[in-house]
């Protein structure tokens, strides 16, 4: 396997005095550690989801990675240590100490499935629910969440060399629910799909006239629909009824994810869906067995 490349975090990305910087501007009307209203407390996980989504993230991921055997070099025992470590780091280290613990780990042979599932996105949840109950504030999250999608950038990066589109592989529409923004899980759940060999198309959608022009324009094996917050699911389930009605493959497959569906499931059925999953891997593994059991179907 070869060593991920310790390369700085180049002037594409979020510099760690920019993020200061913004979030001093976005956290000015919440500075407290407890937060007695509701409302403000609700206020204050919207900013820091549009400094993540709108200013971090969208920098970060471009997917062209070599397929790479799934957790290898991690173990289920040793992965709460690497958690604990790399949230350690984040919040009371630097960048290059952070890049430099993962890349300790895929050098010690972690593949990069194993650093995004068992590593990088549990501590991305640690650090929502440190805030949550308190036990950080506003700049110490935003700025751990930018320093987890630099090191996510560095992984890509590690594995990009040799990508290339299957021409005759599946084809698949990635998107988040119309009106929403494209967020960290669906941008990893993209990554695995493409490094899987399929044809990916994932572009945000304004509304869902948008969606169904393109699914009646473009021939996708599947579309899957990310969806972050629950108030959503009676447009998402007016959606997938028009997709299937205008969709240019009349047997096409469709998967939904998000939060709602991996504290619920069965969501997925109500709304409409062929199909969810918890992660990116899964997702793939779906993705497959839905693709054969609708050819069958035909």
């Amino acid at each position: 396997m070869a060593p991920m490349r310790q390369q700085p975090i180049t002037d594409d990305s979020f510099s760690e005095a920019e993020a200061l910087r913004l979030m001093r501007g976005l956290a000015s009307g919440h500075r407290s550690r407890r937060v007695d209203n509701a409302g403000e407390k609700q206020n204050r996980r919207a900013a820091l989801a549009r400094t993540v989504e709108e200013e971090v993230i969208p920098r970060l991921l471009t997917s062209r990675r070599q397929q790479s055997r799934a957790h290898a070099g991690g173990s289920a025992e040793a992965a709460p240590d690497h958690v604990a470590t790399i949230v350690k780091l984040v919040l009371a280290g630097t960048q290059a100490e952070t890049n430099g613990f993962v890349a300790s780990l895929h050098q010690g042979g972690a593949a990069p499935d194993y650093l995004l599932l068992d590593v990088l996105s549990p501590a991305a949840r640690r650090l929502g629910a440190m805030w949550d109950e308190d036990l950080c504030d506003f700049s110490d999250v935003t700025l751990g969440v930018m320093r987890l999608a630099n090191v996510m950038r560095l992984i890509n990066q590690a594995f990009d060399d040799g990508y290339q589109p299957g021409a005759a592989g599946p084809s698949a529409l990635l998107v988040q629910m119309p009106g929403e923004r494209h967020g960290l899980g669906l941008a990893m759940v993209v990554n695995f799909f493409r490094r899987a060999g399929w044809n990916v198309c994932h572009v945000p959608v304004i509304d869902g006239e948008e969606l169904v022009g393109r699914v009646k324009r473009e021939w996708f094996g599947v579309v899957g629909i990310s969806v972050a917050c629950s108030d959503k699911l009676e447009s998402l389930a007016a959606n997938i009824r028009s997709i299937r009605i205008a969709s240019r493959n009349p047997a096409v497959g469709v998967m939904v994810g998000g939060p709602p569906f991996i504290e619920h499931p069965q969501l997925a059925t109500i709304v409409g869906a062929d199909m969810t999953a918890s992660d990116g891997l899964q997702a793939v593994s779906n993705a497959k067995t839905l693709m054969s059991r609708l050819a069958r179907e035909r």
